[in-house]
């Protein structure tokens, strides 16, 4: 009588059945991640001989290996409404992802902004998400007056919340009429506090993205698109270091912690759920009309570089690639590729997608918007350069 399969079994029966995907990007156990190096290493040593790689697999072989593979699942809902496509104009985008949000409204108590009233200002503590529903809002990063920018409907502030009570980082004030959905962040806070799972991890991780993927955007808009962007700096950290480091901050006053995201960054990177995978310089990490490759990354070393239609931004610390497109099983709107040997932390998303279907339905209704907003502004930012 033979054992029941084990999950260590399953991650290597998957990466025999599977060539063309990681092991560690269905089940994170120590013998995929041994399986997977050590046939690395074999073609590292066969091309090091200079023997030749074995052949492409033919077209028809590689047709029956991806019909082998699980099909994808709609966990999130029907994301494709929500997110622009590259030839929809940004009113039309906008009006998209507004149906999203007000679906969403069920699941928070509704708010309403004059002009020029404070939604909130930065440093103050943030225990709501504010979900923008109608109107126009002015959002500030610096301490002085000036906006940065203007958002509409679909906007989200004080994601951060969720995670652990810290403080706003911004100035955000209404430009006319508002009407948002106001969430408290309380009660999920602690749900997520005592999730031993990948959930929490999962969703700082899109929070990450969707702040790259703004920020990105924002310049595009302003005319003043950066060379470079990276949540945390160029050093890199040991797994105690990274330890203290967050110890050393949570016992800081709230106005002296260190930003939402290089928090979440950090705790990404100290996470024992999260395998860690190398790419090589000129590697690709997606890229538009391509297959996803099964898992989200997030780089923790090295350069990685985003492309869309003909600006280009290098990517560092703590950016996030791929997450939304796999969670939604939509393709890439922008091209990734290592720039120099990467070192990246690992979210795969067929677990993603299990811990989200187990989650509450509020979770995965602001896991959804978050991924409609992060394909929205690709797609707007691709639409607007090629313009």
């Amino acid at each position: 009588m033979s054992a029941s399969p084990t999950p260590r079994t399953d991650a290597a029966e998957r990466f025999f059945h599977e060539p063309g995907r990681s092991p560690v990007g269905f089940v994170d156990s120590g013998l995929a991640r041994v399986l997977e190096f050590e046939l690395n290493r074999a073609l590292e040593q066969i091309r090091q001989l200079g023997a030749e790689l074995p052949p492409p697999l033919d077209e028809s072989t590689q047709a029956q290996l991806r019909s082998l593979q699980r099909p994808k699942r709609n966990v999130l809902g029907q994301i494709a409404s929500n997110a622009a496509t590259a030839a929809a104009p940004p009113a039309a985008a906008q009006a998209q992802l507004l149906g999203a949000a007000i679906a969403d409204a069920t699941l928070g108590s509704a708010g309403q902004y004059a002009d020029g009233q404070v939604m909130f200002r930065r440093g103050e503590r943030a225990e709501h998400l504010f979900l923008v529903i109608d109107g126009q809002v002015a959002v500030s990063q610096r301490q002085d007056q000036g906006p940065d920018c203007t958002l509409g409907p679909g906007s989200v502030f004080g994601a951060h919340a969720l995670f652990e009570a810290s403080l706003h980082h911004m100035t955000v004030l209404a430009k006319g009429p508002v009407s948002v959905v106001l969430l408290d962040a309380g009660p999920r806070r602690e749900r997520l506090a005592a999730d031993t799972g990948i959930l929490p991890v999962l969703l700082m991780a899109l929070s990450l993205q969707q702040q790259l993927v703004t920020q990105l955007a924002w310049q595009q808009a302003a005319g003043a698109l950066a060379p470079a962007y990276a949540v945390l700096g160029e050093r890199t950290y040991t797994g105690p270091e990274l330890q203290r480091v967050l110890l050393d901050d949570k016992a800081r006053l709230p106005g002296e912690r260190m930003g939402a995201e290089q928090t979440m960054a950090l705790h990404l990177q100290a996470s024992d759920h999260l395998p860690v995978r190398a790419f090589r310089s000129g590697q690709s990490l997606g890229a538009p009309g391509q297959d996803h490759p099964g898992a989200a990354v997030m780089v923790i070393s090295g350069k990685a570089r985003a492309s869309w239609g003909g600006l280009s931004v290098e990517l560092g610390q703590g950016a996030v690639i791929g997450l939304a497109e796999g969670l939604t099983g939509m393709p890439f709107e922008w091209e990734y590729t290592a720039v120099e040997d990467l070192n990246t932390r690992v979210l795969p998303i067929e677990r993603c997608l299990q811990q989200l279907e187990r989650a509450d339905g509020v979770l995965r209704n602001l896991a959804s918007h978050a991924c409609a907003a992060i394909m929205m502004r690709q797609s707007q930012a691709r639409a607007a350069a090629a313009a």
